[in-house]
């Protein structure tokens, strides 16, 4: 059995976008066994792949510095002859960790993150906003390059094991929510300001698609400042609003997004959670922009929300977001309208 290890600590979405490749290359070679070193609140994304093993790797608190990245090699090497080493990642971590290896004779290959190009799409002037290519692309061309060619395989890519399932229809049991009618996904935070669509809006939102749809949302977030809004639209909606935020841990709220006929979201983790899980997904793009390389994995590029550049020359501001506007007034999210949402929301829904 040949053994490859990858490295991957974050961001979320970043690791999220590893699961189809891993799961295409465990299905491509049969021989190949994998060792994912992530943070350890990642783990279960890769839990339901065969030969694919989790190193949780507590890099915030027992791998600090170079003395605690050195043990974590020195572990690392002592528990398999790995045929490649693979850095996903490209950070100072994993640089650290990469020269290690080399040093001990094993081959490392390190995915290309094209800094050059996405700093030139997001700056502020003369950007050069040819699309650029997706970061599941981008890990799928480091394996190419490390021996192993693969073919990206069909999702769903993040499914459900028999335990959070059985979580979940407990939850759902003693909410008395029986899908006897469509059900909405609803994400509408994210870690930057620059993301996320104007939370007043969720209101009107859900007041129309109740008029034309009459759905069950189930409001997906985390954090007191994410729930309590979440308890406001509850108390607003209170027979068509669930809090999901704060109630299910992430194997079961991805089994949720399985059930879901659609998820509304921004650029974020919970996007990717839905996307992955094959869950068609609207999502409302401001600062950020999908041709950047994070748009959803495998949906269509029609169920994406956003102004486009020609309006807004601007756009994207950034990468990964930011909490600033160069104009002062998110108008990449303002002018984004609520019946646009709707419209589009009600016609994925009919599909």
């Amino acid at each position: 059995m040949k053994k490859l290890l990858i490295l991957r600590f974050s961001a979320m979405g970043d690791v999220m976008l590893l699961v189809p490749v891993v799961r295409s290359l465990v299905t491509t070679y049969t021989d190949v066994e994998v060792k994912v070193v992530t943070r350890p609140k990642f783990a279960a994304f890769f839990h339901s792949t065969d030969r694919v093993k989790v190193y949780e790797a507590d890099v915030d608190h027992h791998y600090t510095g170079f003395f605690g990245l050195r043990r974590l090699f020195l572990s690392l090497l002592a528990r398999a002859n790995y045929e490649v080493v693979i850095d996903m990642h490209d950070h100072v971590r994993t640089l650290v960790l990469r020269n290690l290896f080399r040093l001990a004779g094993k081959r490392v290959v390190v995915f290309h993150k094209g800094r050059k190009e996405k700093k030139a799409f997001t700056r502020k002037h003369n950007k050069i906003t040819q699309p650029l290519t997706h970061t599941v692309q981008r890990y799928a061309e480091a394996l190419d390059r490390a021996g192993f060619p693969i073919k990206l395989v069909p999702g769903p890519y993040l499914l459900p094991s028999i335990e959070s399932t059985e979580k979940l229809n407990t939850w759902l049991a003693d909410r008395h929510l029986v899908k006897n009618e469509a059900w909405i996904g609803i994400a509408p935070f994210a870690m930057h300001a620059s993301k996320i669509w104007p939370l007043k809006n969720y209101a009107s939102l859900i007041e129309e698609l109740i008029r034309q749809h009459n759905p069950r949302f189930f409001l997906f977030g985390g954090g007191e400042a994410e729930i309590s809004f979440f308890k406001r639209l509850q108390e607003k909606f209170p027979d068509h609003c669930v809090v999901v935020a704060g109630k299910l841990k992430m194997p079961e709220e991805i089994a949720l997004m399985h059930r879901l006929n659609l998820m509304i979201c921004t650029d974020s983790s919970n996007m990717h959670l839905a996307a992955l899980s094959g869950t068609p997904v609207l999502s409302i793009w401001g600062g950020t922009h999908p041709d950047v390389g994070f748009a959803p994995y495998a949906q269509s590029a029609d169920n994406i929300i956003q102004i486009s550049r020609e309006q807004l020359p601007c756009r994207p501001c950034s990468v990964f977001g930011t909490k600033t506007c160069h104009r002062g007034d998110f108008a990449c999210l303002t002018q984004i309208q609520v019946q646009d949402v709707v419209s589009r929301a009600a016609a994925l829904i009919m599909k």
